[in-house]
């Protein structure tokens, strides 16, 4: 048992209500939390491994225009300390960088650098994984988005994983395009996008039993044309789609296929709020560690605004996971169940709020390990100012 683990909590909380009655208010925004979470099932195996974490962030945000210039600027930073796994804690970021500009009366430029980085779930990769991606992007537009507009641009990103083991899947990515899009009064809009690029990953694959590299090339070029629309039906009913196809040329990832995003959101009334919707994604092989070749997901989501103070929320996920890229004794199909029956937030008017998460989380496979249950339950203590 780690006894620092809650004492470091209490200072934490601490240090972020001062911080949060010394901010000023304005365009900067200051925000900490702590949280706990009991994880009955920690290594997702059929054995259960019950595990504390104390979650602890921090972040800074700003946004502000000057004149036709508009300037954003976030940065948080979580750390997770474990108390029976001490080896798997880690420290996480993610930030955003924008400058979004306005020149006379139709032309606009973007500029915008996004990092995130995430701990890897042990169902995806056994041992401690950090991934950090860094993305840039750059467009400049004509039309303001009303009406007709257009807009190209390019983006650069790289991605990298903290474990030497994962570092054959660390990459670099560039990309162009250019769209064409249209808005109708009501603010419901359609964007034709074609997107041309190409992938290539830095490291060599090492054999871990001869420690040589192996020849396998994962790199590949890459083009996408995409339909991205969203609807607004009703005063209380918006939709969106995106539907695309692709075509990957490289030597291991070559292919032809989909991608889909469907969502709606319906304000049932002022106090119920729905959500639905079904994605499908075929990601190239290297981009996760286990290499899925598709991801067919359906998801709903519930939130009943009881007062200006308490919201009661749930939500579902049905995922149906094909493993067709791999070696004929492990191709597979995985079916991952993931229910949050119950989540619920006080938020208090004064820059504090309370926030209590339940889950349940199974996962079905043909190999015996991979089979898996595990529930949640967190509470968190959340300033912000």
């Amino acid at each position: 048992m780690r006894k620092h683990l809650y004492k470091k909590s209490l200072l934490l909380l601490s240090l972020a209500s001062t911080q949060c009655l010394a901010a000023d208010d304005g365009p900067l925004q200051l925000n900490a939390s702590v949280q706990g979470v009991w994880d009955s099932n920690f290594s997702r195996t059929p054995l259960n491994d019950s595990e504390r974490t104390v979650l602890s962030s921090a972040g800074i945000s700003f946004d502000d225009t000057f004149g036709r210039q508009r300037l954003i600027a976030k940065w948080q930073a979580r750390h997770y300390e474990y108390d029976k796994h001490p080896d798997f804690d880690a420290t996480t970021d993610t930030g955003q960088l924008s400058w979004k500009g306005l020149f006379g009366e139709q032309f606009n430029t973007d500029v915008d650098f996004s990092r995130n980085s995430y701990q890897v779930d042990r169902l995806e990769f056994f041992g401690k994984d950090i991934v950090t991606r860094d993305d840039l992007v750059a467009k400049i537009g004509y039309g303001n988005d009303r009406r007709l507009s257009f807009h190209v641009g390019g983006r650069k990103s790289t991605q990298e994983h903290s474990n030497y083991q994962r570092n054959s899947l660390d990459f670099e990515e560039e990309e162009g395009f250019a769209d064409v899009g249209y808005q109708t009064s009501n603010k419901s809009n359609v964007f034709l996008r074609y997107k041309s690029g190409n992938r290539a990953y830095t490291n060599p694959l090492i054999d871990p039993l001869t420690g040589s590299p192996v020849n396998v090339d994962l790199d590949f070029d890459y083009q996408q044309l995409e339909l991205d629309s969203q609807w607004v039906l009703s005063p209380k009913t918006t939709f969106s789609a995106l539907v695309a196809r692709y075509k990957r040329d490289g030597s291991i990832n070559d292919a032809t296929g989909s991608v889909a995003s469907l969502g709606v959101e319906w304000q049932a009334t002022e106090k119920i709020n729905l959500k639905g919707g079904y994605t499908l994604n075929e990601p190239a092989i290297g981009e996760t560690s286990d290499s899925p070749s598709r991801v067919k997901t359906v998801f709903v989501s519930a939130l009943w605004q009881y007062s200006s103070k308490w919201s009661i929320g749930s939500s579902a996920a049905y995922s149906v996971i094909d493993y067709g890229n791999l070696s004929p004794d492990l191709i597979r199909k995985e079916k991952l169940h993931n229910f949050m029956p119950l989540t619920i937030v006080f938020d208090s008017g004064h820059h504090w709020k309370v926030r209590l998460d339940s889950g349940w989380r199974k996962n079905d496979s043909r190999i015996a390990v991979r089979n898996y249950l595990s529930r949640q339950v967190s509470a968190g203590l959340f300033f912000y100012y």
